[in-house]
């Protein structure tokens, strides 16, 4: 009889038949292709599309390719294939997997309050995109001109290579003088229509995160609409999601694919990815150009956060993971550069248009999606049109990119207690969706934008890096690379590719190591425009990082003192995978137990014991 799991109540361990409910109610993917959009909505998220481009323009152009892919290849691929391995052979959730080293259990709880923390931003742009995309059905869009309500004197139309203080500000109110000094922006400079809109009508944005002001309705009721879609795509688990990424993984290439024609039909848009792409060899020689690249290729598959190992786990046993990870990953960084290909002919053509240098121009994150954007679209005939399908295209692509951490919590939930919540699956979504839109509140505040980039800042750190690290060590040093090769075979009928086991045994958790060190030291402080967090604020954000990954040495110590015997006897028994570890089906189970007496340990494993039989 296997050790109790620390998610499971009492009343769920009284239940010899737990395991059996969960393998005759466990949902599957309908089909495969479901699957693979689903995974590829998820890796594919915004990050592609606002991230991406503007790192790889500020590292080096082109250059910056070379450490991406090293990046990729060495941390991201490994860690993909590990993932998707582990979770697909025991059909667990990403908080229930880790009974392969009840050790690093804490690993799983860990994942999922990343997912979950991680997965409020995500509804928060989709709430903008909401907003934005409604706003867009009017006569006029409302960031093309500065005659409005929420406008100050400096405002001006379009982007220009001017920013001198025009006479109207001399004259104007004391209110306007706030709004005009405000800690986020330079003094005395102008602003564009868009950026106005996005500051002072969308966000209302306050002076600091020390003043957070009162609830704006509109964004209230935003971010109420966007859990409700989320739930509506969630409710019935893999079932609904499977039919919802054909539209929300495949509707943003095609409009990708129309926005990236129509912008090379534009003046300047030749020199905008000339910009992007030509590479810049002397930045190759900085540490910071490297580690920048490394965590984007590490984060642009979308590992460590726990929605891999949960989306896979509703696999067929022998399904070709193996396939999946290639194909992912081809389409994946094909599609980063495609999203820089139709960034920076857009920005190319603004550049020209505004008769400013495209550095000047470049922007990043909500800047890009919701000021520089929305102005582009704005000088584009029809461009209602345009702004419609641009502000879809973020909707759908922050759908998917909350399936998975959604789905990690809401699995990690139900398993908890298979028996009496895997036939209550919408109960449990709608308690997660409403619990998520309760503590979303403090976004749609005048302050909450300086909250989200906090939280954007640091949730996903330090604590992504150390459990990437500690999944190698659990897996192929405590399991047994050899013992897990086997498992693959068992799955695919192929083993565990050479390259895939020495670099995940040796080259990615050095890699990560080194690069959560240097991070420690190297991660600058978050700021928004020109505000400078207060220092309490900072030490909220590093506090955050630590209690998502104090989960781990926390589950460490239990499953340690929990265990009877010497030091190393403990050592050794935490460290083996519980009893009921292995396939969910009956069938499956049954010759993993017979192959599993033939299977050699891990060299860790060995080595405990060999010092257990030792005479004192």
């Amino acid at each position: 009889m296997s050790e109790p799991d620390v998610f499971l109540n009492a009343d769920c361990q009284k239940s010899t038949n737990v395991k059996d409910d969960r393998v005759r109610t466990r949902e599957v993917w309908s089909r495969k292709r479901e699957y693979i959009l689903s995974l590829l909505g998820y890796s594919v998220g915004l990050g592609s599309l606002w991230r991406f481009p503007y790192l790889c323009n500020r590292n080096g152009g082109g250059a910056f390719l070379i450490p991406y892919f090293a990046g990729i290849f060495t941390c991201a691929v490994p860690l993909f294939f590990l993932e998707v391995s582990i979770g697909q052979f025991s059909s667990r959730s990403a908080s229930h997997v880790w009974a392969i080293c009840p050790l690093l259990k804490g690993i799983g709880i860990s994942q999922v309050a990343a997912s979950f923390i991680g997965s409020l931003p995500y509804n928060v742009i989709i709430a903008w995109s909401i907003y934005y995309l409604y706003r867009s059905f009017w006569s006029v869009l409302p960031w093309t001109t500065c005659d409005n309500w929420w406008n100050t004197p400096l405002c001006v139309t379009k982007l220009s290579n001017s920013s001198s203080i025009t006479d109207a500000y001399l004259n104007n109110s004391t209110e306007d003088h706030q709004l005009l000094n405000s800690a986020w922006r330079k003094p005395n400079v102008t602003l564009t229509a868009s950026e106005e809109f996005w500051q002072y009508n969308t966000l209302r944005v306050s002076s600091g995160i020390d003043n957070f002001g009162t609830v704006q309705v509109h964004l209230l009721l935003c971010i109420l609409v966007s859990w409700v879609v989320v739930f509506l795509c969630l409710m019935n688990g893999v079932k609904s999601v499977g039919k919802v990424v054909y539209v929300t993984a495949l509707l943003p290439y095609v409009l990708l694919a129309v926005l990236l024609v129509r912008s090379c039909m534009m003046p300047g848009a030749g020199e905008g990815i000339l910009y992007f792409l030509r590479p810049d060899f002397s930045r190759l020689g900085n540490v910071q150009v490297w580690l920048e690249a490394l965590l984007q290729g590490f984060y642009s598959m979308s590992t460590t956060f726990g929605g891999l190992i949960t989306m896979s786990s509703y696999n067929n046993f022998h399904n070709n993971c193996f396939r999946d990870v290639v194909l992912i990953t081809v389409i994946g960084e094909a599609s980063s550069i495609f999203c820089g290909l139709v960034v920076f002919s857009t920005l190319g053509f603004m550049a020209q248009q505004a008769q400013i240098p495209i550095s000047e121009v470049v922007s990043s994150g909500s800047g890009l999606g919701f000021i520089i954007y929305p102005e582009a679209i704005s000088q584009l005939p029809v461009s209602q049109l345009w702004a419609v399908l641009f502000f879809i295209m973020l909707l759908t692509m922050g759908i998917d990119s909350e399936f998975g951490p959604l789905e990690t919590v809401i699995a990690g939930i139900i398993e908890a207690c298979p028996k009496y919540l895997q036939n209550r699956r919408i109960y449990v979504t709608a308690g997660v969706c409403l619990f998520s839109f309760g503590v979303s509140i403090p976004y749609a505040t005048e302050g909450g934008v300086y909250l989200f980039q906090l939280l954007d800042w640091y949730a996903s750190s330090f604590n992504t890096l150390l459990i990437g690290c500690l999944e190698c060590v659990a897996i192929n040093w405590f399991y047994g690379s050899d013992r897990f090769s086997n498992d693959v075979e068992m799955m695919t009928g192929r083993r565990f590719p050479m390259v895939l086991k020495v670099l995940s045994s040796y080259l990615t958790p050095v890699i990560l190591f080194a690069s959560l060190i240097f991070s420690l030291f190297l991660y600058d402080p978050p700021r928004y425009g020109e505000y400078i967090y207060p220092e309490y604020a900072k030490v909220i954000g590093i506090l955050m990082a630590i209690v998502m990954s104090l989960p781990i040495p926390v589950m460490l110590v239990y499953q340690f003192i929990k265990k009877k015997g010497t030091f190393l006897e403990r050592l050794r028994l935490a460290s083996s995978p519980a009893t009921d570890w292995g396939p969910s089906r009956p069938e499956d189970k049954e010759r993993y137990l017979e192959e599993m007496h033939q299977q050699p340990e891990s060299l860790i494993m060995r080595l405990l014991h060999s010092k257990n039989k030792q005479p004192a």
